[in-house]
């Protein structure tokens, strides 16, 4: 069996200095694919950007868990906060949320990333891990069989449930080139080493550094992670070991 790779950089449209390093990830490295944020201060000008790229899978990153809904805030109580913004991580909505306006909320999204972008989004995957929230799996898993889209999987058991729901989906997700320690290229190529055979999702996080990426936690390492994606020992063994793919072609 052989081993094929897609390599997706999370939170498009986060900022414009994360818009500009994806997008240098993919022309001058390994990243394959990436997922926007339509509620994001940036989707517009993110959208500008990988529109025309044709070899770059482009899919939505679900978001509960950062800025202002699309929906009306009256219409999805359940998942905001007293100032109508959502609630900045997962703990903080469990057991809280109805899934119908999630369900709702996930629709609005794609279908501004699909008007943003024009043409349909690659593939779904979440923001802050929520789709392990059940209410979150179950809105994720009926938005993605509506719309025929792949999703990303967070577990063994995710994947199984997903797939038994008739959805496309990696059978391996690597979440572990995040970290100051992690994202160095000598700690992505050890990965490489363990990644099975098989269809794997490499999730990263490149961007280069400007003021609105400063209030995220995760800030300061995501140039070291453009700097490791672009790397030359990074891009070559990527290239002897694995079939670097998009979600497009599961």
């Amino acid at each position: 069996m052989s081993r094929r790779l897609i390599v997706n950089a999370d939170d498009l449209g986060r900022s414009r200095g994360v818009n500009r390093g994806v997008l240098r990830a993919h022309r001058d490295g390994i990243v394959t694919s990436t997922t926007l944020m339509a509620n994001a201060e940036a989707a517009e000008d993110a959208a500008a950007l990988v529109r025309d790229q044709k070899r770059l899978g482009v899919g939505v990153h679900l978001v509960l868990t950062y800025g202002k809904p699309l929906s009306p805030v009256g219409a999805v109580p359940s998942l905001v906060r007293e100032d109508g913004s959502f609630p900045p991580r997962p703990h903080l909505v469990r057991g809280k949320l109805r899934g119908e306006e999630v369900l709702a909320e996930f629709r609005r999204q794609i279908d501004r990333v699909t008007k943003l972008l024009k043409r349909t989004p690659t593939h779904l995957d979440t923001h802050h891990f929520v789709q392990d929230e059940p209410e979150v799996l179950w809105a994720f898993t009926t938005v993605a069989k509506e719309r025929g889209m792949p999703v990303r999987n967070q577990s063994r058991a995710q994947r199984e449930a997903l797939r038994k729901s008739g959805l496309r989906t990696p059978d391996q997700f690597v979440r572990d080139f995040y970290g100051t320690e992690a994202v160095t290229p000598k700690s992505l190529l050890a990965l490489f080493g363990r990644i099975a055979e098989g269809t794997s999702e490499l999730m990263c996080h490149p961007a280069e550094i400007d003021d609105a990426l400063l209030t995220s936690s995760y800030a300061r390492e995501r140039p070291a992670e453009l700097a490791t994606l672009t790397s030359p020992d990074v891009m070559s063994a990527a290239k002897e070991r694995f079939e670097l793919i998009t979600f497009a072609q599961l």
